[in-house]
């Protein structure tokens, strides 16, 4: 489970906590048609949360059956009030107590927490911006990266979509790609969500899918990151007409909307912070400081790690280079 599903998971037990707060008050005063209402609610709630856990988690986790007997033990009494019209408050309350009290402490205890980030890229031939970041995250064993290329268009010259393009079958083949349809963003709210394109709306000639904008993937994360999918010729911070000649790279929406920016070099995340802080105003330089980081393009670092004999020459070129 990732830090929002396992915080889910907790609000679902606190939820239950305060249902047998209203349980046993209601018990006290022998409204049991309320008493029975609440235990279907808390039954229901319950099985709610066994298969959110089980969606994640998969059936060996030792929560389900913990919830199961909860499930029971709500029945039961349910069943007791109905047959018998009458039931003992403290109890009741003791007894749902303590079986959550197991549920509690499995989730906080038997479900591993793990990071979940998502990778966002739209057109394969970009790829290599995203590629060296997702590989760390692939080989860390307590995160599970997914690599989601998503839709784009084309544009008119009035800015509504032509032809759709999807190019998830183009991506490398060490690299497993999910259909983008078959990822719930608001069900699986990912730690980290990561995308090298900036613009949204903003691209008069392409547009990715209106969901993949970063206004809005920003509800659906903690962190959202944008690494650009390109490169600039290195600018000095210091020359103002060279800083101009970029800002309009550094004011697009991913910029803005995004958690962390990360840039190619030091001297690239000077020019960002200096155009942004006269975008939004001097006052908000720290924050551009702290927003955006200059660790590097993974372009540099596929160009760095690609090997001669891993390049894949077309028939054609070869006929051309090789000798007889």
């Amino acid at each position: 489970m990732n830090k929002s599903q396992k915080s889910h998971a907790g609000e679902y037990v606190k939820l239950l906590s305060r249902a047998h707060d209203e349980i046993r008050k209601a018990a006290e005063v022998k409204k049991y048609d309320i008493v029975r209402d609440l235990l279907e609610q808390c039954q229901e709630a319950a099985l709610e949360l066994g298969n959110m856990i089980e969606a994640v988690e998969g059936e060996g986790v030792p929560t389900i059956p913990l919830l199961e007997s909860y499930c029971e033990l709500t029945y039961q009494l349910h069943e007791e009030i109905w047959e018998n019209h009458v039931i003992s408050p403290g109890k009741v309350y003791k007894s749902l107590r303590k079986s959550l009290v197991l549920v509690e402490n499995s989730v906080k205890h038997d479900i591993p927490l793990r990071t979940e980030a998502v990778f966002l890229p739209y057109k394969a031939s970009m790829w290599d911006s995203l590629e060296s970041v997702w590989k760390a995250a692939d080989e860390d064993p307590d995160c599970d990266a997914y690599v989601i290329p998503i839709p784009y268009y084309d544009k008119n010259p009035d800015g509504s979509f032509r032809e759709m393009h999807y190019e998830g079958n183009d991506y490398p083949d060490y690299v497993p790609v999910t259909w983008y349809e078959d990822y719930d963003f608001a069900e699986r709210q990912p730690d980290m969500i990561f995308i090298h394109n900036p613009y949204d709306e903003c691209n008069f000639v392409t547009s990715v899918h209106p969901f993949f904008y970063s206004k809005n993937l920003k509800q659906f994360t903690e962190k959202l990151v944008y690494i650009p999918y390109f490169i600039l010729g290195e600018v000095d911070p210091n020359n103002k007409q060279a800083v101009d000649g970029v800002a309009h790279f550094c004011t697009c929406p991913g910029v803005i909307n995004a958690d962390k920016v990360i840039v190619q070099s030091e001297a690239m995340r000077q020019v960002y912070i200096h155009v942004m802080s006269d975008f939004a105003g001097e006052d908000t330089r720290k924050y551009w400081e702290k927003k955006i980081l200059g660790s590097g393009s993974p372009k540099i670092d596929k160009v760095l790690k690609t090997r001669e004999e891993d390049l894949e020459m077309p028939e054609e070129w070869m006929k051309i280079i090789q000798k007889p």
